[in-house]
């Protein structure tokens, strides 16, 4: 049976995807009669805060041996969030590991790379400060900030106050090395493998997220919007990205009966 991997943002962990997962469960029960739905930490995050990792490459040979022991040889896609999709974008346009019956990807409000030494200097920078933050203040104090940050502006307050109260026990020293070994600055610009590549590869995007939608239309992804959501689209509205993924599955070439 093929399976669906999910993988979780920056600060996030697999119980992120379960109100997605639960929805599928009941509004669409057909569904899980073709795809098992199988959510995992990724390093530095949850259960597997203890392992350590220095870069992408590092990240996608443990990701590499955890789908093995899950999936086996079956078919798979790997469905990403922000940090997990632009994970999932390395592990398949990159990564030297095995990668073993891959079928597609799913990305959502995922960064397909930054173009220029410049930009990557700059975003270093970013990324390096954010980490000392992360690293040595008090959670409450970085989250507040962090998540003021414009890609969030769409958040009220208790929403806000909601995301730094879920964070704050993963939030601390392993971020802040996830976030050195993986930021945005350390990823290769994958927007020509994606528009050439062979491999079926979708994009959701949420309605109130207008940086990821105009990167949508500036590289011409096959993407599909996410109403009455922002960035984190899956969390703000499970049903409805539930409804899109089984749309997807049923309605294009990804799915396997």
């Amino acid at each position: 049976m093929p399976a669906l991997i999910f993988l979780h943002g920056l600060l996030g962990t697999q119980e992120d995807w379960q109100p997605v997962i639960e929805k599928l469960a009941k509004n669409q029960p057909h569904f899980f009669s073709y795809f098992r739905c199988i959510a995992v930490d990724l390093p530095l995050h949850g259960e597997a805060k203890s392992v350590n990792v220095v870069n992408f490459e590092e990240v996608c040979a443990y990701l590499s041996q955890k789908i093995k022991l899950l999936v086996e040889n079956q078919p798979f896609f790997l469905i990403g969030y922000s940090l997990g999709g632009r994970i999932a974008l390395y592990y398949a346009l990159q990564a030297q590991c095995e990668k073993g019956n891959l079928q597609g990807l799913i990305l959502e409000g995922a960064n397909l790379g930054l173009q220029t030494k410049a930009e990557k200097q700059v975003r270093q920078l970013h990324d390096q400060k954010w980490a000392t933050r992360f690293a040595t203040e008090d959670p409450h104090s970085v989250l507040n900030d962090w998540y003021r940050q414009p890609v969030f502006s769409h958040l009220n307050e208790q929403q806000r106050a909601e995301l730094i109260l879920k964070r704050s026990a993963n939030c601390g020293e392993n971020i802040a090395k996830m976030l050195l070994a993986c930021g945005l600055a350390e990823q290769p610009d994958f927007s020509e493998k994606v528009r050439s590549n062979f491999l079926p590869i979708y994009y959701f995007v949420g309605e109130k997220d207008l940086k990821f939608k105009q990167m949508a239309l500036d590289n011409y992804l096959n993407y599909t919007i996410i109403e009455n959501a922002g960035h984190n689209a899956h969390a703000e509205n499970p049903q409805k990205f539930a409804e899109k993924l089984t749309a997807l599955l049923d309605n294009h070439s990804l799915s396997i009966k």
